[in-house]
This record gives C-alpha cells, sequence and structure tokens, in this order.
C-alpha cells in the first residue's frame, strides 16, 4: 500500500491510500460518516481484493480522517468533487481500467449522488448499510442543544463515538437537504448490489428496501446484521459478496 495526497479543486490535500498494481479493474472505497480509509471494512477490502487481482484506492472524506480541513470542508459537493479528482487519478494511473465502487453508509450515498449527477463512469457499485435517507438521519440529530450550538459557535457535535470530532454546520444541513436521493429519477447505467442488515438501527432495512425497489438495485438482507455489519461472520459475507460482484462478467 502506498500513501499519496491528491489535491482537491479547493486546493487542501486528499490523503489517500494507494493498492494498485497494474490490475485492469480498481474499486475506489468510499468510507462511512466518521470513519476513515483506515477502518477495519477497508483495511480488509485492501488485503482481499488485490488477490483476486482487484486494486483498491480509497482516500478520506473532508474532516475526516486525515484530511486538513474541519467543519468549513464538510459539504456534500466537496466530498462529490473529491470523488471525481479520485477517479481521475485512477485512470490516469491505469489507463483503460475497469472502475467500480464500494461505499459504506454515508459513502454509499455519497457514491449514490456521484452515479446519479451522471460524473461516474464506473459501470458498478457495492453499497454496504447504505444510508440512503442520509438527510432525515442528519436532521435527527438537531435537537434544542444542537441549535443552540449552531447559534452559538455554527456548529454541533453529534452525541457519536467517532473515530474524528465530527462538527456538523447549517451549511453541510442544506447540503444534505438539498440532496435527497429519492428525488433523482435514476442512479445512472451502473449495476447496483447493496448488503443491508435487517437489525441496522442508523439506516433503517426498510429504507434500503424501499431504495432498492425504486432504483432496482439488488438487496441481500442479513437478517441479524446491525449497521457495521462487523457481527460473527458478516464481515466475511460482505468481502465474499463483494468480490462476486466486481469479479461478475460485464
Amino acid at each position: 500500500m502506498k500513501k499519496e495526497v491528491l489535491t482537491s479543486r479547493q486546493g487542501y490535500a486528499i490523503p489517500c491510500h494507494n493498492c494498485l498494481n497494474g490490475e485492469n479493474r480498481a474499486v475506489i472505497v468510499c468510507h462511512g460518516f466518521g470513519s476513515s480509509k483506515k477502518s477495519p471494512m477497508v483495511q480488509a477490502l485492501n488485503e482481499t481484493l488485490p488477490r483476486h487481482g482487484i486494486g483498491v484506492y480509497s482516500f478520506d472524506f473532508p474532516s475526516h480522517g486525515e484530511s486538513p480541513v474541519w467543519q468549513e470542508g464538510l459539504r456534500v459537493p466537496f466530498c462529490l468533487e473529491d470523488l471525481a479528482v479520485v477517479e481521475e487519478h485512477v485512470r490516469a494511473h491505469l489507463p483503460g481500467v475497469r472502475v467500480g465502487y464500494f461505499g459504506s453508509s454515508f459513502g454509499a450515498y455519497i457514491t449514490l449522488l456521484y452515479l446519479a449527477s451522471g460524473r461516474g463512469q464506473g459501470r458498478r457499485a457495492f453499497l454496504r448499510s447504505a444510508a440512503v435517507t442520509m438527510p432525515k438521519l442528519v436532521q435527527s440529530w438537531v435537537d434544542a442543544r444542537a441549535e443552540a450550538d449552531l447559534d452559538r459557535r455554527g456548529y454541533f457535535v453529534p452525541d457519536y463515538d467517532y473515530v474524528r470530532e465530527m462538527r456538523i454546520t447549517r451549511a453541510f444541513l442544506q447540503d444534505l437537504e438539498d440532496h435527497d436521493l429519492f428525488r433523482y429519477d435514476s442512479m445512472g447505467p451502473a449495476r447496483l448490489q447493496m448488503i443491508h442488515g435487517g437489525q441496522d438501527d442508523v439506516a433503517p432495512a426498510e429504507d434500503a428496501r424501499r431504495f432498492a425497489r425504486q432504483f432496482g438495485a439488488r438487496l441481500v438482507e442479513i437478517p441479524g446484521g446491525e449497521h457495521r455489519l462487523m457481527g460473527p461472520g458478516e464481515l466475511e459475507q460482505v468481502l465474499e459478496s463483494a468480490l462476486a460482484f466486481f469479479l461478475a462478467p460485464e
């Protein structure tokens, strides 16, 4: 694995991990909210996919992981632009590569927005515990204390033990309101595969089912699975499903 730093269209650094070794297939990984490119799921992909001829490229969203920016960088348009910068870099590094996407939770939401906008050129997207109703999820965190913090210091911090302190601004809340996945007519031409826990209390399975029906995604549901899908045998099931999806013939 090679560490790289790309430059965003706004001029800040995008910390990346490059696990590409000349393969003709590559997967760009988008981590979840409050997570990073160093998450257990991303590390498992780094170890598994290259053994089967699939390169992996991961990066930190703004204000996540090793990103140098804080709340001012946590904007949906910036996340989308950073994903575009990463895809351009991967395609320049491996001309002719077949690109796919692996998104977890918030990363799946960003991946789907990216595809719906027509920016993504990849033909496959694997979506783990997709937060397809991310606007509603984050809005549920805005209580009286959060409102007071937004007025006093311009952001609030969700009451959750994230890897890095997450600071939510009104600008980010507005971004989410402006980017509701269910308002789109299509997610583009890419094939979509979802895997979701039936006991997910963060991104409810009923929302994943509704999304799959509306946009024609294939949904694999793990009945007892929670949001992280890290229970006994669940990580292995995610990896097996992702590998089969990315290796399947066009």
